[in-house]
């Protein structure tokens, strides 16, 4: 996780016990607090993610340099 556990801080959310429990679960954490935790930093890198590919694709796109791509190939490429 980014950050240390110095720079957390207590939060009141309202979130469903249910869904808390089945995320906890599934990461198969200890506490419900490690889950949240985790689903937060994860849905931070997701959204990181997404913006840098923005960014890739608004400059045209990966170029495929070693000509290894199994994809279809735009007008003039072999």
């Amino acid at each position: 996780m980014s950050g240390n556990a110095g720079s957390h801080v207590r939060k009141n959310l309202i979130v469903s016990p249910a869904s808390i429990k089945e995320l906890r679960q599934f990461l198969n954490v200890a506490s419900e607090s490690e889950a949240v935790r985790i689903a937060v930093e994860d849905r931070l890198l997701a959204e990181k993610l997404a913006a840098a590919a923005d960014r890739v694709a608004k400059r045209g796109g990966l170029m495929d340099v070693f000509r290894r791509s199994r994809g279809r190939l735009g007008k003039g490429q072999r």
